[in-house]
This record gives structure tokens, sequence and C-alpha cells, in this order.
């Protein structure tokens, strides 16, 4: 594990962690018909990625084992005026290649993130995550997260 190193994302690493967020779009659609993945998902991926780097209120970090991208994680930073703390951060992308699971590189990567925005005077950690993935809600409950707010959905 100590060879892997969690850093911002760069524009040279946007096409291998694209291929990761296009992976766990394509894992999400697997638990509900309202995540089937867009025909544009190649397209929207890596501009989605790149606004990480150019925005203030959007950070990505990734995961390196000898040059090879082997996770990332993206959140946001989301303002919330009619309750404190003010500032959240979302956790919007999380995903590791299966082989880099269950070693603590989730956690680290979590860590790592929140430990950049609390520098912008984020105070709360939130996640979001299809209902039906029960590895991510086994995940985010091992940390010690729990269910704050319910969105329900049908196709129109």
């Amino acid at each position: 594990m100590e060879e892997i190193e969690i850093r911002d994302l760069k524009i040279e690493d946007v096409k291998d962690a694209s291929n990761l967020v296009m992976r766990l779009k394509k894992f999400n659609s697997e638990h509900d018909p309202l995540f089937n993945v867009s025909t544009d998902l190649e397209t929207n991926v890596p501009k989605y990625l790149q606004s990480a780097i150019k925005l203030e209120t959007r950070d990505a970090l990734v995961a390196a084992f000898k040059g090879k991208i082997v996770g990332v994680i993206m959140g946001e930073i989301l303002e919330r005026p009619f309750y404190q703390p003010r500032k959240e951060l979302r956790v919007t992308e999380i995903y590791l290649l299966p082989e880099y699971r269950k070693g603590g590189l989730g956690k680290k990567l979590l860590n790592a993130l929140v430990d950049k925005e609390k520098g912008k005077g984020c105070d709360m950690i939130t996640v979001e995550f299809p209902t039906e993935n029960l590895l991510a809600h086994k995940f985010y409950t091992g940390l010690g997260m729990r269910s704050i707010l319910s969105i329900y959905g049908r196709k129109l």
C-alpha cells in the first residue's frame, strides 16, 4: 500500500481516470435502470473530470501504483445556506480497480480528499451513490456515515 501515491488529478491522468469513472457509471447502471449510461458517456466523463482541475468548488484525486491510475475520487463543495455547517463536501465519484479494494485504499482516498477540502471551509462530508449499491452502503456505514437524505425517482 505504501507504494500507492495519492495526488491531485492532472490533465495527463484524465484518460485513465475517465476509464475508471465510466466503469463506475456502468456498474451503477446494473443497480437501477434509471442509471442507464448515456451514449455520449465517453465524451462527457473526461470533460467532467477536467472541470475538477479548473473549478475551485470541485476536486479530484487519483491513486497511482507504479504510474498506473488504480483509483479516483471526486468531490464538490456545496453551499448549505439554511444549515450549519455551511459548506459540505459531497463525494460524487469514487472507484478503485477491484484488485485494489479491501486494503484501505478507499478510506485513504476519502481521507485525502477530506484533508484537502477542510482547508476550503468544509466541515461536513456526504456521499452519493445508488441506493441499491450495497457495496457502497457497507463501505460508508463502516466509516461511520449514515443516511441523511432520500431522493426518489421514476422515469417519465
